[in-house]
C-alpha cells in the first residue's frame, strides 16, 4: 500500500526539512523534526497520543491543538436548511472563534518544525464563509473552501514550519460501533482529491502524507484491516484506536524522519471536478476548480 520507490525516502526527508531536492549542498540526512504540532478535529485528537508516543522514541515532542468537532479552516457548519449544526460533543458555532486562536497560541509557544493537518470537517456539506453559505462539492463552495485552506496553511507555516497535509480516508467497515455512511464517504474521497491537488501546487511548504492510500487503496468501502491484524479504526470506522492506530503513527513518524517512503497517491489531475456524478467530459471540465 505504501510506495516502495527508494527515491521517495530522500524526498520525504528533504521536503519535511525544508531543503529542496535541487539544493547544491552535499547530500546528507537532514536533522529530524524536534517539535510537531497536530491540528484538526477528533480524528486528529484520537491520533495525537499515538503520534506523541511514536515521536517520543525518536526525541520528537508532539503537541496537539486539535479540537473535537472543529475543522482547521474557519466557518460555521450548517444543516441543509441553514440552521446551525450542533455536534453531540458541543456547539460547533464556537469553532471559528476558538480554534485558530488556540492554534496560534500553540504555534507561538511550541514553535513546531512540522504541523500535521488531519481533519474531516472541511468536507461538511454546508458552511458559512465570508458571510455567505457555501456548499462543499460545488464550484463556488470549493473555491471558497480552497481559499480558506490556503489562508490556514499560510497562518500555520508563517513561523517556518513545514505542513504535513494528511487527508482522511473514508470510513472503515465493519467496525464495532460504526454505521455505513456512503454519502459522507463520497465527500471524504472528494476532500482527499482537493487536498492532493492543493499539495501538488504548494510543494514549497506542504508535504502530502496520503492516508487514503495507506488505509483504503482501492477506495470505499474501506477495509477494517490494512494488514493482517492491523485495524487502525476498529471502534467506529473513523476515529483511531488500539494497536492499529499505533501502526499508523509509527508509519507517519517514519515519514517525518525520512526513513519510511511516502505513500504514492493517485495521479492528481490539473483540475478537480467539483460536481461528482456528471457523466459528460465537457460538463466535468466546465466544473473544475
Amino acid at each position: 500500500m505504501i510506495g516502495r520507490v527508494g527515491a521517495l525516502v530522500a524526498f520525504a526527508a528533504l521536503a519535511l526539512s525544508g531543503i529542496r531536492p535541487a539544493s547544491a549542498a552535499p547530500a546528507q540526512q537532514p536533522p529530524p523534526p524536534q517539535r510537531v504540532l497536530v491540528v484538526g478535529d477528533s480524528t486528529a485528537e484520537t491520533m495525537y497520543p499515538f503520534l506523541r508516543d511514536a515521536g517520543a522514541g525518536h526525541g520528537i515532542e508532539v503537541e496537539s491543538a486539535a479540537r473535537i468537532g472543529c475543522s482547521v479552516i474557519d466557518g460555521d457548519p450548517k444543516l441543509d436548511d441553514g440552521r446551525p449544526y450542533v455536534d453531540i460533543y458541543g456547539d460547533t458555532s464556537q469553532c471559528t472563534a476558538i480554534t485558530s486562536a488556540q492554534q496560534n497560541r500553540m504555534l507561538a509557544s511550541e514553535n513546531p518544525d512540522v504541523v500535521i493537518w488531519l481533519s474531516e470537517w472541511e468536507a461538511w456539506p454546508n458552511r458559512v464563509l465570508d458571510g455567505r453559505l457555501v456548499h462543499f462539492g460545488t464550484i463556488p463552495g470549493n473555491k471558497a473552501i480552497l481559499a480558506h485552506i490556503d489562508a490556514a496553511v499560510a497562518r500555520l507555516t508563517t513561523r517556518g514550519a513545514r505542513l504535513a497535509l494528511v487527508p482522511t480516508a473514508a470510513s472503515a467497515y465493519p467496525s464495532v460501533r460504526g454505521l455505513a455512511n456512503p454519502v459522507g464517504d463520497a465527500r471524504l474521497v472528494q476532500l482527499a482529491k482537493v487536498l492532493r491537488s492543493y499539495a501538488s501546487r504548494h510543494t514549497d511548504k506542504v508535504t502530502l502524507i496520503d492516508l487514503p492510500t495507506m488505509l483504503c487503496s482501492n477506495g470505499p468501502p474501506c477495509p477494517e484491516e490494512v494488514a493482517p491484524g492491523i485495524k487502525p479504526r476498529a471502534l467506529d470506522g473513523f476515529h483511531f484506536d488500539g494497536d492499529g492506530a499505533a501502526w499508523v503513527a509509527n508509519q507517519i513518524t517514519g515519514m517525518l524522519l525520512g526513513t519510511t517512503p511516502l505513500p504514492t497517491p493517485p495521479t492528481v489531475p490539473m483540475c478537480e471536478s467539483a460536481a461528482p456524478g456528471k457523466s459528460s467530459a465537457a460538463a466535468r471540465a466546465a466544473k473544475c476548480v
